[in-house]
């Protein structure tokens, strides 16, 4: 069993004049303005996010089960991308917790763009982590799956403890503040978990999802992948 490895330096940018085009700002404002430039610094001197991640072994894969190290990973769309490959990667990654301090600070749109900030670290931090693993074990490209993400019976949220418990050996949120609660929520908010593969082609789970106006939607529904992934008495 291969040690985790959690990844603490992770660079980022926070670029206030590009952002501020994605919450809207009026440009006119110069108060508003200068708030969310304050904010922006306040939050670049904190951050600092974070991840985690494990090279673990697939001992068996079934039609809708992917055996890890012993750990049953019970989706029939993760088994159909995992195939016969041997390899996968559990990780979670997290814009940090450094930056709680400054809510009480903020009104309620200062809140509002302290998320937006969050997400985009979380964004980049996800970016990271692909790179990282792309270079350190040569895979020229990863796809993911995270409990929860797409449909619901693409892979069950409630698959989620086994990620922290045992193929990430509890070390989660000791090594990067990350806390999965009893209702499956993951704190910070802005934090993600699941597992990483080689890949021969881009998959996304929001290409197994029907849901509409999602504003983190990163490719259409595909109704032929839905059909080949055999879905289609699922819902």
């Amino acid at each position: 069993m291969s040690e985790a490895i959690v990844l603490d330096s992770i660079p980022f940018c926070l670029d206030a004049a590009g952002l501020a085009a994605g919450i809207h700002l009026p440009e006119e404002d110069a108060e508003l303005r200068q708030a969310w430039e304050a904010l922006v610094r306040n939050v670049t001197k904190l951050a600092r996010p974070k991840a985690i991640y494990r090279d673990c072994t697939v001992d068996a894969v079934s039609d809708d089960i992917v055996v890890v190290e012993g750990v049953p990973l019970k989706s029939r769309v993760l088994a159909g991308q995992i195939g016969e490959r041997r390899r996968l990667f559990a990780y979670c990654v997290t814009c940090g917790t450094e930056t709680a301090v400054l809510e009480d600070s903020l009104d309620a749109l200062g809140r509002f763009w302290l998320e937006e900030l969050r997400l985009n670290l979380l964004r980049q931090a996800i970016a990271y982590l692909h790179k990282e693993i792309r270079r350190r074990y040569r895979i020229p490209r990863l796809a993911g799956m995270a409990p929860g993400s797409g449909d619901a019976e693409v892979w069950p949220l409630t698959e989620q403890p086994k990620l922290f418990t045992q193929l990430l050996d509890n070390k989660v949120t000791a090594a990067i503040g990350v806390v999965l609660t009893e209702s499956l929520l993951m704190l910070p908010y802005k934090s993600s978990s699941g597992v990483l593969f080689a890949a021969e082609h881009n998959f996304a789970t929001c290409q197994l999802c029907h849901r509409t106006n999602c504003p983190n939607r990163r490719a259409p529904f595909d109704s032929g992948l839905w059909r080949q992934n055999g879905m289609d008495g699922m819902r």
